[in-house]
């Protein structure tokens, strides 16, 4: 993976700071902004995987931002069921366990260490389940069908071939969070722009491990500007 590029490629959009104020002042936006920038960054991956050499988008496709958004979103929150699950199990053995102190210290206590081991478990699920929504996400922008992101076994198939790019997201990812919390340096006034800018930087590296998990069938030349489908990039191959 470009690594460098992920990071410098916002700067080589002629209209680069326009978007980036725009992308910074829709933060302001209550859940609707959110949701819009989790859909911009998603179609920078998309852009990247389709080969358009200004994966910077306008914003005059706010909607399909918004639509891209909010099926990431819920792609998201169907693979965190697990990690919700198991919280809940963490909350009320933690709940049970304060609650039977005064009468049992003998049940508080194997409540209390039940709870703590479920500490670790829940760190495993944490990364598990975000990798595997983010490969049912990327299978989703792929093949622009949200029902492909619900095969789970294929999902699971596609994070277990491809577990070192996945990793290398997560380094990213890492990285760029780094940077957006320079913003807060800035009296956190800044965070708005630089965590935009993050969310740009981790859509890039996203469709570049997309080029590689779902290679297009034949070449492709995006014109700048360009946002369609190339020719040849459709469902992902079959494992």
């Amino acid at each position: 993976m470009e690594i460098g590029k992920a990071f410098t490629f916002v700067t080589e959009d002629e209209q680069w700071i326009t978007k980036v104020l725009i992308g910074g002042l829709i933060q302001f936006v209550p859940l609707l902004g959110t949701i819009a920038i989790l859909g911009y960054s998603y179609r920078v991956a998309l852009n990247v995987a389709r080969g358009n050499p200004r994966p910077l988008p306008a914003w005059g496709e706010f909607g399909d931002f918004l639509g891209r958004g909010f099926f990431a979103l819920v792609i998201q929150i169907v693979y965190l069921l697990p990690l919700i699950v198991l919280y809940g199990v963490f909350v009320f053995l933690t709940v049970a366990g304060a609650a039977v102190a005064e009468d049992s210290e003998a049940v508080a206590g194997v409540l209390g260490l039940l709870g703590l081991c479920l500490i670790p478990l829940q760190l495993v699920v944490v990364l598990v389940c975000g990798f595997a929504s983010l490969a049912a996400i990327m299978r989703y922008l792929a093949t622009d069908s949200l029902g492909e992101a619900f095969k789970f076994g294929e999902v699971i198939a596609t994070l277990r071939n491809h577990i070192g790019s996945f990793l290398m997201i997560l380094v990213v990812g890492i990285l760029a969070g780094l940077v957006a919390g320079l913003g807060v340096i800035a009296c956190g006034v800044g965070t708005l722009f630089t965590g935009f800018y993050a969310q740009c930087v981790i859509g890039h590296v996203i469709g570049q491990a997309m080029q590689r998990i779902f290679p297009p069938q034949q070449p492709v030349y995006a014109a700048p500007g360009y946002y369609g489908p190339p020719p040849g990039y459709g469902p992902p191959p079959s494992y």
